[in-house]
């Protein structure tokens, strides 16, 4: 299972919608645990990417958005 990089960013801008930007961060954060533990590389990896994404997203100020904000595709 690979995820291409608009799936990535897609993700990553869904997520803000749905948490706020630390509230995602937090969430991609636990993914990632739990991908870690399950000895779950390729999952791994793709939290990986998402967090990269939402940190990323963060810095530049496009996180925007309160965790009620609604979710846009």
């Amino acid at each position: 299972m690979s995820s291409s990089d608009a799936e990535i960013w897609r993700t990553a801008r869904d997520l803000i919608a749905d948490y706020g930007a630390r509230g995602a961060e937090a969430h991609a954060n636990r993914q990632l645990t739990e991908m870690t533990l399950g000895n779950n590389f390729v999952g791994m990896l793709v939290w990986r990417r998402i967090l990269r994404a939402l940190k990323s997203l963060s810095k530049t100020g496009a996180a925007g958005g309160s965790p009620s904000a609604s979710r846009r595709r």
